[in-house]
């Protein structure tokens, strides 16, 4: 008797710790809705309060944050054009070598060009079937960054720099957004080192030491925030069509939290203020603790 009840308290326990967790992962769900609806209404500022949720006592609750889709490299944008210099930059950033730089920006661009032609460096139909591949390279613009991993000599960025994902985009209009653009890209589009790329960043974001709040200090044009770059003049032309002062594409990304569950919803908005505008929607159970 007391085996058999020892038995059914373990089965019901296990019944309602199931239970428990389910609640607790329907509820970081909500929770992210609900932040994902504050963060995609017209009229709501990147630094409001409400975008924060309930304080840190709660046991649930959600967290915002509103950027920019411009922060990142769009890789489409950059592969269609005459000028890489912000790639190939990056990529040595990175640690890449020269000859790996070439030969992997050349291979992306053979991915994304219409035609069969090689790059000098590249890698068009004949390299991918001598690996078996036969639909290789796809010839169009990439449609999810998880297929830059496709293209020849990528796994170097891969070992290289793990959280790439974080750099690059589809989804902007072209040029960095000079304000908030990551250090790393700062520093390969402006062709300064990066710890002054750095500093610029840190100076942007104002005293509090974040973007979106109302001590940023905004440049007047992209020259002058070159200028207090000190970005090489000599190309300053060219460098300059690589930035923008401001992109008006957003990315809103709201974690939801119950307990131990996290549910993280990142949306892209082109029109910021309903579903309507959403270019790109993403739902994700982030791991429990």
């Amino acid at each position: 008797m007391t085996s058999l009840l020892v038995v059914t308290l373990t089965m019901l326990k296990v019944d309602v710790d199931d239970n428990v967790a389910e609640v607790h992962s329907f509820t970081a769900w909500q929770q992210a809705h609900t932040g994902l609806s504050y963060g995609l209404h017209p009229g709501i500022e990147r630094d409001d309060p409400i975008l924060q949720g309930p304080p840190a006592e709660y046991d649930e609750g959600y967290a915002v944050v509103i950027e920019p889709e411009a922060a990142r490299l769009n890789i489409n944008a950059v592969l269609s054009s005459q000028d890489k210099g912000a790639l190939t930059n990056l990529f040595k950033i990175w640690g890449l070598e020269d000859r790996e730089v070439d030969q992997l920006v050349d291979a992306l661009t053979d991915w994304v060009d219409g035609d069969e032609l090689i790059s000098l460096n590249g890698a068009e139909a004949e390299y991918y079937r001598e690996l078996g591949y036969l639909d290789r390279p796809y010839n169009r613009p990439f449609r999810d960054l998880d297929e830059l991993q496709l293209v020849r000599g990528f796994y170097l960025v891969e070992e290289l720099k793990p959280d790439w994902r974080e750099f690059f985009t589809l989804w902007s209009q072209g040029p960095l957004d000079i304000h908030e653009a990551h250090p790393e890209l700062l520093a390969a589009a402006a062709e300064v080192e990066v710890s002054i790329a750095a500093e610029f960043r840190a100076f942007v974001a104002g005293d509090d030491g974040m973007m979106g709040t109302e001590d940023d200090i905004r440049f007047e044009s992209v020259g002058e925030a070159l200028d207090d770059m000190a970005s090489p003049p000599g190309y300053r032309d060219t460098i300059a069509q690589r930035f923008t002062l401001n992109g008006s594409i957003l990315r809103i990304e709201s974690v939801g939290y119950s307990g131990s569950f996290q549910y993280l919803i990142r949306a892209i908005s082109g029109a910021k203020g309903g579903q309507s505008g959403l270019l790109e929607y993403q739902e994700k159970q982030l791991t429990s603790e």
